[in-house]
Parts: structure tokens; sequence; C-alpha cells
């Protein structure tokens, strides 16, 4: 999947003059020169640590090599890939005959070095992190690196003098559910809390063929690639399984409103040397959601509250979020709210697929309205409504896309899909602040009719 970025640079540069004066959009004065950039944080690389089984013998391994060699059994956690103050080497050991592997922090009698795996932290620097887990069963005389989510029968769970982020054993989907106002979601723990799947009306909108779709919130450093992602990185694995997922600091319900936050991996690991068995966290950062259903009683409008933290203040763009959905929403619409006029926009919306690696979208601006995307017969729709910064409300401007580049039809995890995304900032515009900002979108499904009359509900509010 190549994964669109939101308002991408290119296409905002690109597209300037014609947006402003089309799709109901207000013409807007350019802004004043943002201040000083204080520059971006640094991130930090992983070791991704797998667990083998070997017969009656589980190990654990790190590399590339031993990797695609042997049948993997689990994905245990995310230490650091490099030695540095608070760290410590987490080493896999074996015993004197080559019939037990152990992993550990110090001497294990009997036991002498095989490799290094990595250096896990020393303490729980971070809110995602756990302490890691070594169990061993005395049947078999056996031991075992245990993901946190992990029970294996006759092995007990012993702790290590060290820490790290969290994996999920051999699951690919920890869901969270949450159902009001007609409308249930599911967030996955796997994938840093986003939304996985959307149902209304017995329909399921989102796509989630790998970690760069789902309903997410995305953040980029300035104009350039760097893009701290809420569900993960892009260097994907064909088991779903051992995909790279963000660390979870946060994923409940409160009443009516589902609670997430994650710390983000990098997008594109290899900007900072990463690969397929070494993420990039962005550890000093922290993306994710409370989402509300029945907001206002209005039904099937949640409103979707973006989370923001970053250490510096930093020039960006943030999606906030974007969504991906199933390929049959092939009917894209505008809408504003302030002069209740909907257009159909399907046939001027570019066939994304033509210009990869950079993708072709449609971008639109109004003050209170918003996007929609509908099926063919428009009895099921996804609205999203904002209000422009302008008018004190957290949108820059609305984007969209049309990706039917693999043909495999509509589907969960299909390749084609069809993408939205909320943007605040294009890069180089506006300063986010250090610590903790908030951005709110509503996310309405129902009929295209109902989607447009429950916009107008929440003009009539005066929401932000």
């Amino acid at each position: 999947m190549v994964r669109p970025r939101a308002a991408a640079v290119a296409l905002v540069s690109a597209l300037t003059f014609w947006l402003i004066g089309c799709g109901g959009g207000t013409t807007v004065p350019p802004p004043p020169p943002p201040p000083p950039n204080s520059g971006r944080p640094n991130p930090t690389l992983l070791t991704t640590l797998y667990r083998f089984l070997n017969g009656s013998d589980r190990w654990s391994t790190s590399g590339e090599s031993e990797r695609i060699n042997y049948p993997l059994e689990a994905q245990t956690y995310y230490v650091a890939g490099q030695s540095a103050t608070g760290r410590t080497a987490l080493n896999r050991l074996v015993n004197s005959s080559g019939t037990d592997h152990a992993d550990a922090v110090s001497d294990v009698s009997g036991y002498s070095q095989d490799m290094l795996l990595g250096y896990p932290w020393t303490s729980s620097v971070n809110p995602a992190m756990v302490q890691l887990a070594e169990a061993f069963n005395s049947s078999t005389g056996d031991y075992a690196l245990l993901a946190p989510s992990e029970t294996l029968p006759g092995y007990a769970p012993q702790p290590l003098a060290a820490y790290g982020y969290p994996r999920y054993g051999g699951l690919s989907e920890v869901e969270l559910s949450l159902s009001a106002g007609g409308v249930t979601v599911e967030s996955n723990e796997v994938a840093g809390g986003a939304i996985w799947r959307w149902n209304w009306n017995g329909v399921q909108f989102v796509n989630h063929a790998d970690y760069g779709r789902e309903i997410q919130d995305a953040f980029y450093f300035g104009t350039g690639p760097t893009n701290p992602t809420e569900a993960g990185d892009r260097l994907q694995f064909v088991d779903p399984s051992l995909r790279h997922g963000s660390p979870i600091i946060q994923f409940q319900n409160q009443a009516t409103t589902q609670v997430t936050r994650a710390v983000p991996l990098e997008w594109d690991p290899t900007l900072f040397g990463g690969d397929e068995d070494h993420p990039v966290i962005w550890d000093t950062l922290v993306l994710g959601k409370d989402l509300e259903l029945n907001f206002n009683n209005l039904g099937p409008v949640a409103k979707y509250t973006s989370h923001l933290i970053l250490p510096n203040a930093s020039l960006g763009l943030f999606a906030m979020p974007a969504g991906y959905l199933n390929s049959n929403f092939d009917r894209y619409w505008t809408y504003n709210a302030q002069s209740k006029t909907l257009v159909e926009v399907t046939s001027s919306m570019p066939d994304g697929c033509s210009t990869l690696p950079n993708p072709k979208g449609y971008a639109f601006t109004v003050n209170f309205g918003g996007i929609i995307m509908t099926d063919a017969a428009t009895a099921n729709a996804m609205g999203i409504y904002g209000v422009a910064l302008s008018q004190g409300g957290s949108l820059s401007e609305w984007d969209m896309w049309k990706l039917f580049c693999w043909g495999d039809g509509p589907g969960e995890s299909a390749g084609d899909n069809t993408t939205w995304s909320a943007v605040y900032g294009h890069g180089d515009d506006l300063l986010f602040p250090a610590g903790e900002s908030t951005y709110n979108v509503y996310i309405i499904t129902d009929t295209l009719q109902n989607v447009t009359a429950r916009m107008d509900d929440l003009y009539g509010l005066g929401v932000r």
C-alpha cells in the first residue's frame, strides 16, 4: 500500500490556487510568518524480539537470519537497538548440551553466551513500557520469553531486571468495542489503538489492510517525510501478527467515550536506519483520541478529539484523523452547512493510482461543513464535519483520494480503498505547541440525506 500523505505538500502546493475558489471554500488571506521552529526530537531505533519453538525448546531471536529460516511462534517485545545510559544487554544463553536456551540480563548457572538480543531499559522510562518476563517450565526445564498478553501452560513467569515495549504474542487483534447511538466501533490495541472497524446499520466501513489505514492520527514534522503514525509502521510481514504496531499507553472505554493513547512509530523506519526487524519509535510523542459516541444525543454522530503531545514546539501537519474506507464507498461529496449546499464531486476525483507514489486527490475548504463518502445508492454514508481555523475550529482543509489500484474490490483487508483526511496545517504555516493540544471533528454514519441533516444540527449547535 502506498500511503498518501495527508494533504501531501506537493499536492497542496499544486492545488492551492484551485482549491481556494472551489467547492464552496472561502478565500482566506495568507497567515503571518510562523515563529522559529525549535526542531523535531530524535526518535529511537528499536529491535523486535521474536520467539521460536524448536521441539520442546522455546528460544528468542532478534535478527533476520533466524527469523526467515525458522517458524515464528510469537512477537514478544520491542527493546532498544543500541546501548546507552539506562539500558542493559539482553543475551540469549544456551546450556552445555545445546538443548535449551534462556534469555537473561545476568548469568544463569549452567548456561553460556549464545547471542546478543538487544538493549532493554533498566527502568520504565516511558509509560508504555512493561517489565520483561522470562518464564520457566519446571517439568521440562525450558525457559521462554513471554509477551505480557501470553500464558503458556506449565510456565511460570519470572520478571527480568529489564523493560521494553510489549507486543502481543501471536495475536493480530486485541479489540476494544464500544456501542452507542446505533454505531459500534472497534479499536485494535495491537495497532496502537487505531479504529479497526466502524459499524452502522450492519455495514462495516473501515479498511485495515495495513497499519497506514484504519481511522487514526498521523503527524508530519515540517514539510519533510518524517511521519509519527498512531497505528504503526509500513514494513509489513505476510503474517499480520508480526507487523510493527505502536505501543499503547491508554486503552479504555469511559461511558460512551473510547479513550486511546499511543507512542507512535515512524511510518518509514528506513529514514532512521530501521528495517523489518527494527522499527523506530517517537518515544517523546503521544497520539490518540477521545471518541464520544452519540454526541449530544444525535444518534450516529461521534465527536472525534485528536490528542497530540510534542516535547517541543514544531512546525508540522496533522491528519486529525485520516480514514480509510472500503472501496464500495465510491461516491464523493462536499457539504457547506452554512449555505446548506451539497455537491457531488465524484467526476472530479482524480485516479490516485495513475500518479503513484504521490497520488493526486481532491482538496476542499469550507468554514462550516465537511466531506462525505457514500455507496452507489447513498444508503450508507460516512461524513466528517469540522470548522475552519478562521472560525475557531481545527480545520485547514479536507482531502479525499480514490485508490483502486489493486482491483480486488471492497473488503476490510483489500488493497482497494477510498480515503479521507481532516488536515491541520501544511507543514510550514502553523506552529504546534509543546505539550498537549487537541483538535475536533465529527464523524457521522447514516444515509446521505441524514448525514447532511446532522451536519446542519452541528452547525446550529455552534460546535468547534
